[in-house]
């Protein structure tokens, strides 16, 4: 073999080698994209079971306040008729 078809041989493995590496790692930013979409999902996921969480109770308690606060104006009306 002479010099030429040596150095064609080499460009030809080195443009291999590189075009499969480069393949690769777009397959690995593909994957890396998909993880982050799938880990915000379970972020947003977890976020809304603990505003749930935090918000049914102060609701309950709004809910409760409201019945008293009607409940000491009826007394007060009724008291007033008396």
């Amino acid at each position: 073999m002479n010099k030429e078809s040596m150095y064609f041989l080499l460009a030809a493995a080195v443009l291999s080698v590189s075009i499969t590496f480069n393949g690769c790692s777009k397959q690995e930013e593909e994957q890396v994209i998909e993880e982050k979409g799938s880990i915000e999902k379970m972020t947003d996921e977890t976020a809304d079971k603990a505003v749930k969480k935090i918000r049914t109770p102060i609701d309950k308690a709004r809910g409760t306040s409201n019945l008293g606060g009607e409940r000491l104006n009826e007394m007060d009306k009724a008291l007033q008729k008396q």
